[in-house]
């Protein structure tokens, strides 16, 4: 049964020979009717405050559910995003390895190539130089024959600088006046418009 503190004020009680003093009982019931007021303030005060108690714990306990669902998503997010990065990174390296072998066969091929071509060159120098050497064996042989005063023997040669250099010191170091011989290169000349 609830008592309002105006029922425990108005309560009235029978009167019985040589019953309580009415003054103290009321003074009592006052009092009682006070302090159950207050209690039922106090009551009214916490129960209003455990409600916005239990709302702020259930947006809390929300807050918390979207937290962790937040976390969990991110924390998926992050292995999936890892996942992918590691399968991007993985055919990415084989791709720049397969790249890179097929760089270096490339190069080796090419490497093969230029030797080939490097050692053909090689083989036709040495047979230019061949042709170039029997060339001018035969232009030498056939001037030779053609015109034998332009190709003196050797010892020709070394008598004739001799007698130049006597010559010279014999004539205080002054070379003597040039004869009328012909030089080699005028014979040539002169054979070759003939």
């Amino acid at each position: 049964m609830k008592f309002t503190p105006l029922d425990i004020q108005r309560r009235e009680f029978e009167k019985a020979f040589r019953g309580l003093n009415e003054g103290e009982v009321r003074t009592f019931l006052h009092e009682v009717a006070g302090e159950w007021e207050e209690l039922q303030l106090e009551n009214q005060r916490l129960r209003t405050e455990v409600i916005d108690l239990r709302e702020h714990l259930r947006e809390y306990q929300e807050q918390d559910r979207i937290f962790r669902e937040t976390l969990l998503h991110a924390q998926r997010t992050k292995e999936e995003i890892l996942d992918t990065v590691n399968r991007e990174k993985a055919l990415i390296l084989k791709e720049a390895d397969f790249k890179a072998d097929e760089l270096i066969r490339e190069a080796q091929s090419h490497v093969v190539e230029l030797e080939t071509q490097i050692r053909s060159l090689k083989l036709e120098r040495v047979r230019f130089l061949q042709d170039m050497d029997s060339l001018l064996g035969r232009s030498r042989r056939f001037l030779q024959e053609e015109a034998p005063e332009m190709f003196p023997s050797p010892d020709a040669v070394r008598k004739a600088e001799e007698r130049e250099a006597a010559r010279l010191e014999l004539g205080n170091g002054m070379p003597s006046a040039p004869q009328n011989n012909p030089r080699p290169s005028q014979i040539t000349v002169r054979k070759m418009k003939d």
